[in-house]
């Protein structure tokens, strides 16, 4: 069976991507994971140390911790991207479902099923988030913190310009996000079946 990505983007920092992310690579096991940023503060492009990857309170460590049989961390921007992130793809078990955390990894891969995590104004959203919208299969809609008290209509008619097809489940606690989290495990499982 030929690999299968699932991609995790957001509108913002501590968006949740990372919990989402890790929450499918637990949910549809076996799985590979990769964290993908766009910037150069790592020692490498590539961080295969276990080490590094492993620690307490990092992307990475979550994704470990949840169980991916591998995880790497390609942490390049501009016109590097493209290339470590193909260089990075090749590490991986050909067959494997792979889970790719970082919105900027959908400029350069088709993922078969995407999720997109929004908890600010589309106003706010990071420059990677508008592309990595707009190939969301699922938007999950947190409407806690800086997106309370929003009308959902004006967040819906938002979604359907920039995300057209794309289901939405919007969650305003920590049970709602649970259950969010169940769904985007059905659809994934369904999209790689």
């Amino acid at each position: 069976m030929p690999r299968r990505i699932i991609s995790v983007g957001a509108s913002s920092k501590k968006a949740g991507k990372s919990k989402v992310a890790s929450f499918l690579v637990s949910a549809l096991q076996p799985t590979c994971a990769l964290k993908v940023s766009s910037g150069s503060h790592t020692p490498s492009a590539i961080v295969t140390d276990p080490e590094l990857l492993g620690r307490p309170g990092t992307d990475t460590g979550a994704l470990i911790k949840a169980g991916a049989a591998r995880v790497l961390w390609v942490n390049a921007s501009g016109t590097r991207l493209a290339s470590e992130l193909k260089r990075a793809l090749e590490m991986f078990p050909a067959d494997c479902t792979l889970v790719i955390e970082g919105n900027s990894a959908l400029e350069h891969i088709n993922a078969d099923f995407s999720v997109f995590v929004m908890t600010v104004p589309f106003d706010e959203f990071k420059p990677s988030a508008e592309q990595a919208l707009t190939k969301a299969d699922l938007v999950l809609v947190d409407m806690r913190w800086n997106l309370k008290g929003r009308k959902q209509d004006s967040i819906a008619q938002g979604l359907a310009k920039r995300a057209p097809g794309a289901q939405v489940v919007y969650y305003s606690n920590e049970p709602g996000f649970a259950s969010a989290l169940q769904r985007a495990a059905t659809m994934a499982r369904r999209a790689l079946a």
